[in-house]
């Protein structure tokens, strides 16, 4: 028996590495079917199905830009259609990573630099959920997990666009808690710390080595490692949680 047996889930953002392994976890954990956002790279995407496949559960490819509302109520309707439920939505599709927004001084920054990530992260959460929201409340249950990030809670100097999206991102989830709960709709975020994924392959060598080593276990996060938290908040195991921001950082914010 698996903690997700028999459940259908969409996950955006699944052609990158946090999104690849959930997916690949979620499949691993008995889910019956498993909806695959992404934006462009569709050699990703097809990479996350085949592996998705491998592991016993039906994948759904599904292109679409998050920060449309339209097509984001257009991917959950093509998903409904195909299993005829929804029993959890979890959202990664995230801005790109962009050296030079990240290092960027903070009075340098433009109206577009802080939109990018505001459309992306914070505004595609907020319309997946949207969308996502009448099938649970109609079936009387469900898990929204949304990913914020650990800077988002404590503050940078860096990065400034991508973490103010972010703490919007966990401010929807406290909102969304309080709006769903009455329909047994679970809603919780995820905050990461430093993880290998392709934005942390963006940085600078000496840059990424000094984030890793910030952290009190000295390394960054394996994508494994926060997969495993969005299967937990989408199991059973956390039928008494929502509004909860599950911080897994490696103990960064104790710094």
């Amino acid at each position: 028996m698996g903690a997700l047996d028999g459940r259908c889930a969409l996950i955006t953002g699944a052609s990158g590495g946090m999104g690849r392994a959930t997916a690949v976890e979620f499949a691993k954990e008995g889910a019956k079917g498993i909806g695959l956002q992404y934006s462009r790279n569709r050699a990703a995407a097809e990479s996350v199905a085949k592996a998705v496949r491998s592991h016993g559960a039906e994948p759904l490819l599904l292109q679409a830009d998050v920060g449309d509302r339209d097509a984001c109520h257009g991917i959950v309707q093509t998903f409904v259609k195909r299993f005829n439920r929804l029993d959890a939505l979890v959202c990664y599709a995230g801005y790109p990573f962009r050296k030079e927004l990240w290092f960027a001084g903070f009075e340098d920054l433009t109206e577009d630099a802080f939109l990018g990530p505001f459309r992306v992260d914070l505004l595609g959460s907020a319309f997946a959920a949207q969308a996502a929201a009448p099938v649970m409340k109609k079936a009387k249950r469900g898990a929204i997990v949304l990913v914020g990030s650990t800077p988002a809670i404590t503050g940078d100097a860096v990065g400034i666009p991508y973490f103010v999206a972010k703490a919007g991102v966990l401010a929807l989830t406290r909102g969304l808690a309080q709006i769903l709960g009455p329909f047994n709709v679970h809603v919780n975020a995820i905050a990461p710390g430093a993880v290998d994924t392709e934005a942390m392959a963006g940085l600078p060598p000496k840059e990424a080595k000094t984030l890793a080593q910030e952290a009190a276990l000295k390394r960054r996060g394996a994508p494994q490692e926060i997969a495993r938290k969005a299967v937990f908040l989408c199991s059973d195991d956390a039928s008494f949680m929502t509004g909860v921001t599950l911080v897994v950082d490696g103990g960064y914010a104790m710094r």
